[in-house]
């Protein structure tokens, strides 16, 4: 995170979204940990002299007059990806040059040279990298594993690797906003400190992160913050403590094309430069500023979102009485592609009275604009983390950005949101994909003043639409009956009519009607209404809500004849539908009004048909004058217990009629409506239903909720058993299945005499059961023989039978302690586990500790185990921190640690570069040691030249100048005959044994190598054993010098030698072979 986040909770990071990527404070989203810049040590003043030692021209810092876009786009440079990507593998092993030269032979300008630098880098995945032995010395392969040991960093290597393709480019030194940021908190200059790169392009100044393009850390935890809310999905609170606690998270490998070339205006949201040159702005920011800007990452450039006039620019922000937004701007193209999510964090220590946090937060697009609305319940200090991916581009959401919101005072009365899709609010991607364009409301918030809203599609193809209304005080099957929606002529209606005021959530779903299967959320409304008159009437009953055609009207073959749509308006109050349907199908109507029982329209159908053709007649005649429903059900005669809906209307009658011969159960009667919700269980395999035998010419309906199903033969069974009806199904599909029973009429008439709800978990072997009936909705308590209906359940239990508890008071105490210990002990092996996993050296040894005070036997060895790997952990970071400061003691020390560690072996490779650096400081140590055993005779000798061979002079002289003194001050040989005649601390001998290496300027060493090249070790022995001695010395010190440059990112054949006053104190300089390029 840094989350990273995966939606799966994309922060990062990563997140473990994507990763998942969150923000850096958070376990979501994606971060980049730049602590390896910051163990190497490249101090900002040194590095600004690296910078300026090199002979490469370096062309003051400007802001671009281009943006990326205008310079690159990746499809015109995938012959260089392509060509990086089958790099030889051999290359890893040869020196630098030739590494260079085929990545950047055959490039065509300066972009893509540096494309094929960078691309080479971030496509190695460092920290996965594994060798069972040490790569040659001075390799790209032997740097990389020294990056991968926090003995190097990415911004060295790609400095180095562009100065050998003569590309200007610098380090650049400064903070930014990795892993070690907190949102909201003081920028810490030494935990965010890092570095990255600029590089001179085509005329241009570029910035360049090649570590964050190549890494990001997944799972990054902080007990700071507690998760409440993903996505309107509530977070539980019943979480062990041993999981609050931070986590630095892992890092993985993955290129992110954001960090090449980023433009400055977007990468100063993250990265802030010592020098603000380097911002490349016209307008630098203040390190303030950059502390306090917007949390934004780079899927909030990648998206094109933009700050709006009324966006919140600083990461910290207040709510009013309760309640913010948070504005966006969204990019004019392909802004229906992309995907938001969230999650909502809490300050830890604080709590939730009052209720939960789920369902506060609501999200919706309108054109351009996009909107996070949140009330808050409760007063406390929130972090909002907004993921984000086009789903045409990216594979996972990531971190756009992140808010801390201060809440100093809940907002009176609110309530939580009716609902919180998973696509959340509005037409977005999944309306388009569903060939539905909305003409009415592209707005996820509609508010309405009298409670009723239309809503209008146009259609690119013939859809099945479903909808559902839901509420928080409301039951959904009482609210169904407040929507519906028909297909016509190429456009959708979605039709509502609140029953009161309050908010409502308006899910619609939609596919292909030819499509079989679930049918998915393609859009969803939050409808608002405040207005307390507000008292509309439901529609009368309509199958699914969807008036016109049904699904099941074109596989089983029925075509209406005379009203192809779904609304019908009658004057007289008659109507006649007429259908074809092929031999074997016959059709059935069920009437409904909204103040009528469905019994009450037995005598006002009457069926004619099928004739000769196949046609049929169904001739309404209705009571008065109303809305009403009429549901045509078709049923196969060689499946009789089961019915399907083919076809529905909304018929407005205009007309009271006294002859019509309507039954008076309920007539004028309105049941009062239910607001509560009914029990629902989940049921595996069979499921049979008994009903008394009073019932007669029963049939069923069942449907999986929010599917197009396909016709299924036997799938529904009805049977006698003694005195009752059995009505068996069969759902071996998970899901929501709908099971409608009803009786019928010798006219056709169809009476609805329940609903049960089945939720279906599929089994191998599934035992029969029993669900629970649920009223048919809207109706009153009605005295009849529904009541009767009942519900068996005939299905094995998994749970043991109980058994009665005879303990003493004393002993029940006895056992509550005795599972309390064990819980704890649980949950030390638990923590001792996750430490162990994490390998963070500080986790494990806290999780050691508590386990250790506990007292716990350590009977399944985790203890020994995590105390093993806690040394190795050790032992590796003190060969890594002993291998950077190089004294011979300290790396002896370490590899001696870390060989007693060694118990699983995975140091091998580690102990033997210790080892080779070792060696190589012994050496030097041993360099030093022979000049301290030199006798003073045989410095008096060398001394006592009058007029020395000049491989004395020069081989002297360049000593001096390592030990600190000019070219000036030894270019005559009397002033170096007078330095060695000096005692004490201004002694040679002493000057050697204080020596420092690390203090040594590398254009002052290869100033010194080149005045010594004329002569090799045995012509200076010739002449002069002595002097051959600090010959060998001053060769090893420059040596060293040369490797400790290029091992912290330098490259030697950009640096000068020092002159004096930029001449030669010993005549013309000898043209010096090439230096040796790579890193030691």
């Amino acid at each position: 995170m840094g989350s990273g986040a995966s939606t799966n909770n994309k922060t990062a990071v990563r997140p473990k979204p994507s990763e998942t990527n969150g923000p850096s404070s958070s376990n979501s989203g994606i971060e980049n940990d730049d602590k390896a810049a910051r163990i190497n040590g490249a101090d900002t003043e040194n590095q600004k002299e690296e910078n300026e030692k090199v002979s490469v021209k370096i062309p003051p810092p400007c802001p671009p007059v281009t943006r990326k876009v205008q310079v690159f786009t990746k499809v015109l440079f995938k012959d260089v990806d392509k060509k990086v990507l089958k790099a030889p593998k051999d290359l890893m092993v040869k020196p630098f040059p030739e590494l260079i030269q085929y990545l950047t032979e055959g490039a065509s300008n300066d972009v893509a040279k540096v494309r094929a630098i960078f691309q080479w880098i971030a496509s190695i995945d460092i920290h996965g990298m594994g060798m069972d032995s040490l790569p040659p010395q001075k390799t790209p392969l032997e740097y990389l594993l020294k990056i991968k040991w926090n003995m190097g960093n990415h911004a060295h290597l790609f400095f180095s690797l562009c100065r050998l393709a003569q590309l200007p480019c610098v380090i650049v030194n400064g903070i930014n906003k990795s892993a070690a940021y907190e949102i909201g908190r003081p920028v810490d200059k030494r935990r965010m400190a890092a570095q990255w790169n600029a590089v001179y392009v085509d005329g241009e100044w570029r910035l360049m992160d090649v570590f964050w393009a190549s890494s990001c850390v997944v799972g990054r935890t902080s007990k700071e913050w507690t998760l409440l809310d993903i996505d309107g999905k509530i977070v539980s609170d019943d979480r062990d403590d041993y999981e609050e606690g931070d986590e630095e998270g892992e890092t993985h490998h993955r290129i992110n094309e954001f960090y090449f070339m980023p433009d400055p205006d977007q990468f100063i949201f993250t990265h802030f430069p010592n020098d603000q040159k380097w911002q490349l702005l016209e307008k630098p920011l203040t390190v303030d500023e950059f502390g306090q800007s917007m949390y934004a990452r780079e899927m909030f450039w990648n998206l094109g979102l933009k700050l709006a006039p009324n966006s919140l620019k600083t990461c910290m922000v207040k709510s009013n009485n309760g309640e913010i937004d948070i504005p966006f701007e969204l990019p004019a193209l392909d802004a229906i592609n992309v995907k938001f999510r969230y999650m909502l964090y809490r300050k830890a220590g604080g709590s939730v009275a009052g209720g939960q946090m789920d369902r506060f937060v609501f999200y919706t697009r309108q054109g351009k604009t996009l909107n996070y609305n949140i009330r808050f319940p409760v007063a406390g200090t929130f972090r909002l983390d907004i993921f984000g991916q086009d789903i045409t581009k990216h594979d996972s959401l990531d971190l756009c950005c992140a808010y801390v919101i201060e809440c100093p005072e809940p907002k009176r009365n609110v309530e939580p949101l009716p609902d919180n899709p998973v696509i959340g609010w509005g037409p977005g991607a999944e309306t388009e994909d569903a060939g539905m364009t909305p003409l009415t409301h592209d707005c996820g918030l509609v508010e309405t003043e009298d409670g009723c809203v239309e809503m209008k599609f146009r259609l690119k193809k013939d859809v099945s639409l479903l909808q559902s209304l839901l509420s928080n005080k409301m039951d959904e099957k009482v609210l169904e009956n407040f929507v519906i929606s028909r297909v016509e002529n190429g456009e959708a209606f979605v039709t509502v009519r609140l029953p009161k005021k309050g908010e409502y959530a308006l899910k619609l779903f939609a596919n292909d009607r030819n499509d079989e299967g679930d049918i998915p959320n393609v859009c969803n409304y939050l409808i608002r209404c405040l207005n307390d008159k507000v008292k509309n009437e439901p529609y009368p009953h309509v199958h699914n809500g969807a008036l016109g055609k049904g699904n099941f009207a074109s596989k089983l073959g029925v075509v209406p004849l005379n009203y192809p749509g779904g609304l019908i308006e009658t004057d007289d109050g008659q109507c006649t539908l007429q259908f074809r349907a092929p031999k074997g199908v016959e059709l059935f109507c069920e009437i409904h009004s909204a103040g009528l029982d469905d019994s009450a329209f037995e005598n006002c159908l009457r069926k004619t048909g099928p004739n000769a053709g196949g046609e049929t007649s169904l001739e309404i005649t209705l009571p008065k004058a109303g809305e009403y429903s009429a549901s045509i059900y078709a049923r196969r005669t060689e499946d009789p217990d089961r019915i399907y809906n083919v076809h529905n209307y909304l018929i407005i009658s205009k007309a009271d009629r006294s002859d019509a011969d309507v039954s008076n159960k309920g007539l004028n009667e309105k049941p009062e409506m239910p607001d509560v919700d009914k029990p629902k269980v989940t049921h595996k395999g069979t499921v049979e239903i008994r009903l008394p035998k009073s019932f007669e010419n029963l049939m069923a309906e069942l449907q999986k909720k929010n599917s197009n199903d396909p016709v299924k033969t036997q799938q529904v069974t009805l049977r006698e058993d003694g005195g009752e009806y059995i009505v068996r199904i069969e759902v071996p599909d998970e899901g929501e299945y709908l099971l409608t029973l009803f009786e019928h009429t010798e006219s056709g008439a169809l009476s609805n005499l329940g609903t049960y709800t089945v939720y279906s978990e599929p089994m191998a072997s599934a035992p029969v059961i029993v669900v629970s009936q649920e009223d048919k909705p809207g109706y009153g308590e009605q005295s009849s023989d529904k009541d009767e209906l009942e519900s068996r359940i005939s299905e094995q239990s998994e749970e043991p039978p109980p058994v009665t508890n005879q303990m003493s008071a004393e002993e029940k105490k006895k056992l509550e302690e005795e599972k309390k210990l064990a819980e704890k002990r649980r949950m030390l092996n638990s923590k001792l586990k996750l430490a162990m996993e994490s390998k963070d050296p500080n986790e494990l040894a806290v999780a050691i500790k508590e386990f250790e005070d506990s007292g716990f036997p350590d009977n399944k060895n985790n203890l020994e185990k995590a105390k093993k790997m806690l040394m190795l952990l050790k032992a590796k970071s003190d060969l890594v921190t002993a291998m950077s400061v190089r004294e011979v003691d300290v790396l002896e020390r370490a590899i001696e640690a870390g060989e007693a560690a060694n118990y699983n072996k995975s140091l091998n490779l580690e102990l033997a570069y210790a080892k080779r650096v070792l060696e190589h400081l012994r050496h030097i140590e041993k360099l030093r040691h022979d000049i301290l055993n030199l006798d003073q005779k045989t410095i008096a000798e060398i001394r006592s030249y009058s007029n020395p061979p000049d491989a004395v002079h020069q081989v002297m002289a360049a000593s001096y100048l390592l030990l600190g003194l000019t070219e000036d001050q030894v270019k005559e040989w009397r002033s170096v005959q007078a330095f060695m005649g000096k005692t004490g601390r201004e002694s040679l001998k002493r000057k050697v044994s204080q020596f420092n290496v690390e203090k040594l300027a590398v254009d002052v060493a290869l100033r010194a190598k080149e005045i010594m090249a004329r002569f090799s070790k045995e012509e200076v022995h010739d002449v002069s054993a002595g002097a051959a001695t600090f010959y060998v010395w001053a060769q090893g010190m420059i040596a060293e010098c040369e490797s400790r440059f290029t091992e912290s990112g330098g490259d030697l054949s950009t640096v000068r030698p020092k002159t004096a006053r930029g001449k030669s104190a010993f005549g013309e300089r000898k043209p010096k072979d090439q230096p040796t390029q790579g890193w030691a």
